[in-house]
């Protein structure tokens, strides 16, 4: 690849406590906890809104919302508030209410939000994250920080620091595939509020050729997902397969694909007017979602065997009780089992070879099959809450996130030998 070598000076923005990367479930999680432990905090986000993939990408239900307190509990009950929350399982919502909830979250935390700006390339000084240089239309400026969160779902800045990861099944790589939702009105009263599939069952049964139909949204056990608004529902179904969410062409790509299979699956809504009413298609998402690419290799790494046996950690930052749920990479279908619960330890958010960094949500250190449970969007929440509050006690105690990690096993450690004396 031709390179051209660029030499420029990068005006410092701002000095903080916590840069949080992404403001996605993981980065609205970390910020807000860091900031009420008493953390300056700014906050990075690529799109216009908070909340990321619940308000960007349209994805709801918020799956593990009701096994965590914190800011589960307390996003629900504001949603719950405003008519805003039930739907599906009810455990749906509305995401614009979402966003806005988001938005008065940020200003009484007095959280500095930095909207259309591109986390770009890390601030490093012999292996020590100091900050981050972000492009927006004020151009490129650098935001520095005694500890930097990564909640960019794709691990981009750990990634660019230098830490290690993996990507995809252990045997060949391949990774899930992306999905983009999309939210319809128009869906008729009697359609069943928690009646995920019949409606597909129904096209299923109007077409005289599954094939096509398979090739034209290749996922044959999609999910109608109701709203708290009435006759408004998200469409969980087009799958993108074998394109990359941390490769540039490939996302774009992507995203032109996903909206190719809504018009198609609009098509085919046609077809089951007496299934489901005179559905249309209400609103597009801003953003593709990407299920999986990089998982940042940690101080831990949660395996296999940890989800099967429900292991729990001494210094665990949540429990994840939703099951594994594989969209596979090469099939029209999922693969999903349940387990016992497992803990996510904090160690799994400490990635190898660069200091004062962390990382949240989906790109955690994990094997495939672990990230298939703990991606979902509840663990993600809890995830950046317990990463935000232990940036804010590090700084406190003026010592690195490594460190904090060492400390938090050797202290309980020493209790569980004190207990045994």
């Amino acid at each position: 690849m031709q390179t051209i070598r660029r030499e420029t000076d990068v005006p410092v923005r701002n000095k903080c406590d916590v840069l949080v990367i992404g403001a996605g479930p993981a980065g609205v999680g970390a910020a807000i906890s860091a900031a009420r432990s008493g953390a300056r905090v700014t906050l990075v986000e690529y799109g216009g809104k908070l909340g990321g993939l619940w308000t960007l990408g349209l994805l709801c239900p918020l799956f593990d919302n009701r096994f965590h307190e914190g800011l589960n509990k307390e996003f629900r009950e504001k949603l719950e508030e405003r008519n805003a929350w039930g739907g599906l399982w009810k455990i749906s919502f509305d995401p614009t209410q979402m966003a806005m909830l988001l938005d008065e979250y940020a200003l009484a935390h007095n959280l500095d939000v930095m909207l259309y700006t591109m986390a770009c390339d890390p601030i490093l000084e012999d292996g020590v994250i100091k900050g981050v240089i972000v492009q927006n239309k004020s151009g490129a400026q650098a935001v520095m920080a005694k500890v930097v969160i990564d909640c960019s779902g794709d691990g981009d800045i750990a990634a660019r620091a230098g830490a290690p990861f993996e990507v995809g099944r252990p045997d060949d790589g391949v990774y899930q595939p992306m999905t983009m939702m999309f939210r319809i009105g128009g869906l008729c009263e009697e359609y069943s509020e928690d009646d995920i599939i019949s409606w597909y069952r129904a096209i299923e049964a109007a077409v005289a050729d599954k094939e096509k139909l398979l090739a034209d949204i290749p996922f044959n056990h999609p999910a109608l997902i109701r709203l708290p608004r009435r006759g408004e529902a998200l469409i969980q179904w087009t799958h993108i397969h074998k394109r990359f969410g941390a490769d540039g062409d490939d996302h774009s790509c992507a995203t032109f694909e996903g909206r190719a299979q809504i018009r198609k699956a609009m098509e085919y809504f046609k077809l089951i007017k007496d299934t489901v009413g005179e559905v249309y298609l209400l609103e597009l998402p801003s953003v593709i979602g990407v299920r999986e690419t990089r998982r940042i290799t940690g101080e831990y790494i949660i395996s296999d065997e940890d989800v099967k046996n429900g292991v729990k950690f001494p210094d665990n930052i949540c429990n994840v009780r939703f099951g594994v749920d594989i969209h596979e990479p090469d099939k029209p279908r999922q693969t999903c089992w349940q387990h016992p619960g497992f803990d996510i330890p904090f160690r799994s958010l400490v990635p190898l070879k660069v200091n004062n960094l962390l990382t949240a949500g989906r790109c955690i250190s994990g094997s495939y099959v672990a990230h298939a449970a703990y991606r979902v969007t509840g663990d993600c929440l809890a995830m950046g809450e317990g990463a935000g509050a232990a940036a804010a006690e590090a700084i406190s105690r003026n010592i690195g996130v490594r460190e904090l990690a060492k400390i938090r096993m050797s202290r309980v450690i020493s209790t569980c030998e004190k207990a045994g004396n």
